[in-house]
């Protein structure tokens, strides 16, 4: 059967497997990479590709509520509207039976086949393949690349012609064909698990790859042989950045690739005008919104769902916890937390401290050792720091309690109630002080 070309695409995303070598009861997806699932990460670089990308089914396995309530969280406008699917595989019997279950579900032409462990690959590529595949024509259109670092990739076995017949996996090679002499890795051209199949070739083949006899699975890369025997054409797109087919299949190969993640994330901010001093001790999680000229400085960890205005200085040893918005030109210094704040603008908290549930107002002034108790042992509380306030070092705020524009706090105190505006407390539990000719004295 002749292929199509320039068709629309459903793209199927396998994730229904345990991920045994990651050593976890979680289902290897929902690991995160920058405070989100890394599924996540490959749903959002396809919705990306609306104008081809039609359609996007799921295949679950492993827990499979547990995945489709995290999908559903993250992206239910998708999961509503069903571009986002999900299908079950009930026995994780490999690639290609999961393939076989959703190919029922599959509604266009073209279908882009990739694994829910490659959280690194960018839609840009995507696209490239997507295109290429429309240019060539052919049954099947796969990414490859060249890695000579240890990896589990199989490798693309080509004939004399140079055409790809199949795919041989590294516990299939002998060790001579594996090293370079001296026992280094040889460079090889991998399969990235990446493909653009046409529907009518797939779903008429999928029926004849054999069950492994050493797994009991029935693995995709097979229907390379069998497109290979029936002469139907396979094409290859080589990928120059091997980085982007990194499959995650330990805790060690996860931590490596939210190192790339994270880095991507940083170069992207600073392109917007953000200055990050040192990206290898920086960390800020996905989603999160720094307005520019903001200066973020080393050992600096932003969680997700915040977001920064501009002309910022942030850390260093800053911790601004998930929930927190900052206006434009705050500072917010070393050896501080933030959690769930709500931080005006030109507010100064430049020394060490804890602020959580606490709204601060414009041009207020936080001093060093500050400490917001917002927790009774059963409720958080809120704090309000209205505009001007300036709160002495190593001050207590109790929460619920109220300090009033333009108020002061004293050094030390201990503030349990609420203070008015441009009224100074001070002691423990503090209370306003009264001028009087011999000096200060307490109103009681």
């Amino acid at each position: 059967m002749k292929p199509k070309s320039n068709a629309k695409v459903t793209a199927v995303v396998l994730a229904a497997g345990k991920g045994k070598r990651m050593n976890s009861s979680l289902p290897k997806v929902l690991h995160e990479l920058l405070g989100k699932p890394f599924i996540f990460y490959v749903l959002k670089e396809l919705l990306a590709l609306s104008g081809q990308v039609q359609q996007i089914i799921v295949v679950l396995g492993f827990k499979r509520e547990l995945v489709q309530k995290a999908i559903t969280a993250l992206l239910p406008g998708q999961v509503r509207s069903r571009r986002i699917q999900f299908v079950y595989q009930p026995q994780q019997k490999g690639t290609a039976d999961a393939l076989k279950i959703a190919g029922r579900a599959i509604h266009y032409p073209k279908v882009l086949v990739m694994c829910a462990d490659t959280p690194l690959v960018t839609a840009k590529t995507l696209k490239g393949l997507i295109s290429f595949s429309s240019r060539a024509k052919a049954c099947c259109s796969l990414l490859t690349a060249t890695l000579t670092e240890e990896n589990t990739l199989g490798v693309i076995e080509r004939d004399e012609a140079g055409l790809i017949r199949g795919v041989v996996e590294k516990s299939e090679l002998s060790p001579a064909g594996a090293c370079k002499p001296g026992g280094h890795p040889a460079a090889e051209e991998v399969n990235s698990g990446i493909y653009v199949f046409d529907r009518a070739c797939l779903l008429e083949n999928l029926s004849l790859i054999r069950k492994d006899t050493k797994s009991g699975e029935y693995f995709l890369t097979d229907i390379l042989e069998i497109f290979y025997r029936q002469a139907m054409p396979i094409e290859s797109l080589y990928l120059s950045c091997p980085d982007e087919i990194r499959g995650i299949n330990t805790v060690s190969e996860l931590s490596q690739a939210e190192g790339l993640m994270r880095l991507r994330l940083l170069a992207r901010l600073m392109e917007q005008g953000v200055r990050v001093y040192d990206p290898q001790s920086t960390y800020i999680a996905e989603g999160v919104r720094v307005g520019k000229n903001t200066v973020i400085y080393p050992f600096t960890f932003i969680e997700d769902d915040v977001i920064i205005g501009r002309h910022c200085r942030l850390g260093p040893f800053l911790h601004v916890r998930s929930g927190t918005r900052i206006a434009d030109n705050t500072t917010a210094g070393n050896f501080l937390e933030l959690n769930r704040c709500r931080i005006g603008k030109d507010v100064k908290i430049k020394h060490f401290g804890y602020l959580g549930d606490t709204a601060i107002g414009d041009k207020a002034n936080i001093g060093a050792g500050t400490v917001v108790a917002n927790y009774d042992g059963r409720l958080k509380h809120k704090t309000n720091i209205k505009a001007k306030a300036f709160i002495g070092c190593d001050s207590i705020l109790v929460a619920p309690v109220t300090v009033g524009e333009a108020a002061v706090t004293g050094a030390g105190c201990v503030v349990t109630r609420d203070v008015k505006a441009k009224t100074v407390v001070a002691g423990v539990p503090a209370r306003p002080l009264k001028k009087k000719r011999q000096g200060k004295t307490w109103i009681n």
